[in-house]
């Protein structure tokens, strides 16, 4: 069995964000999508299905997906689950100071499977994502309970996102906004006003991997979203995100999700 609640946490045609509450009493097939997903359980358990192998979840667990990564769930036992789908234009909005936040970058580069929430966090969340899912709140409520959600996820710890050297985020949108580019550190470096060791450094510090693996996930999940949603032949979605050569971009996509780009595409087109 398996029953839903869905509210667009934002109304058509404004950023995307969607909450939904899934009830669970069967395994979900493995699935991908182009968004930001956050899911925390608050009841039941089940096995979680991913790249990065399989998670026991139970009350309070919390997984956090990038665009292109792909889950499932399994020995599904009673499962309450709410998730929360976040478009990337939110980010760059709403959501700005969590680009800088470098709990949130770590979280996002590493597993899927975050720490669990507990006592007063697990409580605050569970209202949270209720309220969001119920939807009707006004627009400035809403904002906050997704940040409520969002911002208590995330591991203890960090530096204060106002330290954030401005270079960073603006090379991160840099890369963003062109990851076909023949970027190099030297290359960005120059673009961002900084010497190619500092910015290195500070790019890494901040974002939780170096500038040219950021460019490579970015990379990875636009062909992901591209290999779903067009026609495209595999060597032309290479070209496309940047990864001329057909071998270094099967190679290269493999790294990311576990999958050849024509195998993600047979298994998740659907």
């Amino acid at each position: 069995m398996h029953r839903v609640r869905r509210a667009d946490v934002f109304p058509p045609g404004e950023h995307h964000v969607v909450a939904e509450r899934h009830e669970l009493t069967e395994a979900t097939a493995a699935h991908s999508h182009d968004f930001l997903e956050l899911a925390v359980v608050t009841g039941g358990s089940a096995t979680h299905v991913s790249m990065a192998g399989e998670r026991r979840l139970e009350r309070g667990s919390v997984v956090l997906l990038r665009p292109g990564d792909w889950h499932g769930y399994d020995a599904c036992a009673g499962l309450a689950v709410h998730n929360v789908y976040v478009g990337s234009e939110v980010l760059d909005h709403e959501l700005a100071w969590l680009r800088a936040d470098p709990r949130f970058a770590e979280a996002l580069h590493g597993s899927a499977v975050l720490p669990p929430l507990t006592g007063a966090g697990l409580a605050l969340a569970e209202s949270s994502l209720a309220a969001l899912a119920a939807g009707g709140a006004p627009r400035a409520v809403r904002v906050g309970l997704l940040l409520c959600v969002l911002g208590g996820a995330l591991p203890p710890g960090g530096e204060s996102p106002a330290r954030a050297h401005p270079a960073v985020m603006a090379a991160a949108r840099l890369l963003e906004r062109d990851v076909a580019a023949g970027w190099t550190v030297e290359r960005l470096a120059g673009e961002a006003g900084l010497s190619p060791g500092r910015l290195a450094r500070l790019f890494t510090r901040r974002m939780g991997v170096p500038p040219m693996a950021y460019l490579g996930r970015l990379r990875a999940e636009r062909a992901a979203a591209l290999l779903i949603e067009t026609d495209l032949p595999v060597a032309a979605v290479g070209r496309r995100v940047g990864w001329p050569d057909p071998n270094y971009a099967s190679r290269r996509f493999r790294r990311h999700f576990g999958l050849s780009p024509a195998r993600y595409r047979e298994r998740f087109r659907a």
